[in-house]
């Protein structure tokens, strides 16, 4: 958006910046973990006793761990008991006594379950200590990355998605955590269960492939790369058909991860139908072929994805369904959409990711029919005027103001602080651009309903300054978005839009609303 955004360009005047290679470039300078310099008065060791209690800790609030952790804990072969036999054996060989380990000699395994188990531990116990400790011992790890990179069997999996997690939630690393992850596609599609395996065997085989998946598809949302074909292609094509009860089978008989009627399973289903639906997003209506296009161009994606997601959001149980309007998201109860955070911060940035090429047109038009000259809009159009435009303007508008909305509360509460994912960071800073934008324009009145917009913008900003996942690349983004909203508050103040303000629904698409006529949300 920095780069290709006219409105963003032209007011981002940070001398040297170039908004295609700054995150990359500062990592590539930054001192901290990462670096070959890297020091700390910290230790380099660990009481057993402590690391076992971090463990019990985190699982026994695991409900306040992002879904991906959760499901690597749960059904991805890295269980409490796994986790606790690393260090219990330290323990069990010198009965009545604690045992202090020097991370120079633990494995990669112990110093990963380590890590986010002390990372966990300073959180809950405000320990900076316990922190630094916890970062040390990643580092020890990541000098071990040979090891986890050579050893090709499927008992390594569990701990090299566990190195990619940390890389993206603690880290903000995620060139690293690609580069990992793709190293084990061919593990993880090569070590197919056999048939005479065991249901367990069947099941963690299948929690690694989504896994996998939805790693990957977030990852690739925010960096440059080639997905994996097998698993992605399938997924792919299973979203033409309709998804609104069927889910996705990747395998030839029933999926068994979704055989038992739980919680886990339904959450898994919906995290990963929605990720299907923003890489079908990204394929058609942000490739190369569809830069710069007009609205007419993507109207039938964009209804479509609208009607999915409206029976998709329907055919939740009750017990996971969210607020999907700021007014109704400020009233509910904070307990009661607990649990649900991630699943619905991925759906208001589908509906985000769906609409905003439809805002960028409005936003740019009289730029787009200058350098198009070719194929411009009809003389005196003004696309804002047509009706699905504006509400898929609206859309946008008032899902980007849900993610701000959600991250703010998430820091306000603590919750997720220390694990927050880099990829949704992204997602927030676009949500502040977008705002930002919205505010200085002719269609201001798209924010009216939601506060104060300057608000709006201060919350995003303390959630980018503040957190332990605020990489030098997060905060870089802050200071350009900063310098921007800095440059547009000389410019000269918006013309109020006056045109036709109704909107006939909230959230959807005329077409999706239209089919579900009586539905409130």
């Amino acid at each position: 958006m920095f780069n290709y955004w006219t409105n963003l360009r032209l007011n981002l005047d940070i001398p040297g910046l170039e908004p295609l290679e700054y995150v990359g470039r500062v990592d590539d300078n930054d001192t901290g973990l990462f670096s070959a310099g890297f020091e700390t008065s910290v230790a380099a060791e660990i009481s057993a006793s402590v690391v076992v209690k971090g463990i019990e800790s985190m699982f026994a609030i695991m409900n306040n761990l992002p879904f991906v952790l959760r499901h690597l804990f749960l059904s991805g072969g890295l269980a409490k008991e796994v986790c606790l036999d690393l260090f219990n054996r330290h323990l069990y060989a010198s009965p009545g006594h604690d045992v202090i380990l020097a991370f120079k000699t633990q494995s990669i395994e112990e110093l990963l379950v380590q890590a986010i188990a002390l990372k966990h531990m300073a959180i809950i116990a405000r320990e900076i200590v316990l922190g630094d400790k916890a970062d040390l011992s990643f580092r020890h790890a990541l000098q071990q990355m040979w090891v986890v990179q050579a050893h090709q069997s499927p008992q390594a999996l569990p701990f090299r998605f566990l190195f990619v997690i940390m890389l993206l939630y603690l880290y903000g690393r995620p060139y690293h955590a690609l580069g990992i992850l793709q190293n084990i596609e061919p593990l993880v599609y090569n070590t197919a269960p056999k048939p005479d395996d065991g249901f367990a065997a069947k099941l963690q085989y299948e929690a690694c492939l989504y896994q996998y998946y939805l790693l990957e598809s977030d990852i690739l949302s925010e960096v440059d790369g080639v997905p994996s074909e097998r698993l992605h292609a399938i997924i792919v094509t299973a979203l033409t058909q309709d998804m609104a009860v069927t889910f996705p089978n990747v395998f030839t008989n029933a999926l068994s991860a979704t055989s038992v009627e739980n919680h886990h399973s339904r959450e898994l289903q919906a995290h990963l139908q929605l990720r299907a639906y923003m890489n079908t997003i990204l394929e058609h209506m942000y490739n190369i072929d569809r830069a710069y296009c007009r609205p007419r161009h993507v109207a039938a994606v964009v209804t479509d994805i609208a009607r999915r997601l409206d029976l998709w959001y329907w055919t939740l149980p009750l017990t996971m369904r969210f607020p999907r309007h700021p007014s109704s998201f400020c009233l509910a109860s904070e307990d009661m959409s607990h649990i649900m955070d991630e699943l619905s911060f991925r759906y208001y940035a589908t509906i985000f990711l769906v609409n905003r090429p439809i805002l960028y047109h409005v936003l740019h038009v009289k730029y787009e029919n200058a350098v198009n000259s070719s194929n411009p809009d009809p003389a005196g159009y003004d696309p804002i005027q047509d009706s699905w435009v504006f509400e898929s303007c609206h859309n946008c508008v008032q899902n980007a103001t849900m993610i701000i909305l959600l991250h703010s509360r998430r820091q306000q509460t603590g919750r997720h602080e220390y694990l927050e994912s880099w990829c949704n960071l992204q997602h927030l800073v676009a949500a502040y651009a977008t705002i930002l934008q919205v505010q200085t324009s002719a269609i201001s009145i798209l924010l009216q309903g939601y506060g104060d917009p300057d608000h709006l913008l201060d919350l995003a900003e303390v959630v980018l300054e503040k957190g332990l996942n605020r990489p030098a690349n997060i905060r870089e983004s802050l200071d350009i978005l900063r310098n921007i909203r800095q440059n547009f508050k000389r410019s000269t103040p918006p013309t109020p839009w006056t045109g036709n303000g109704c909107v006939a629904s909230p959230v959807y698409s005329v077409a999706s609303h239209k089919s579900q006529v009586g539905h409130q949300s």
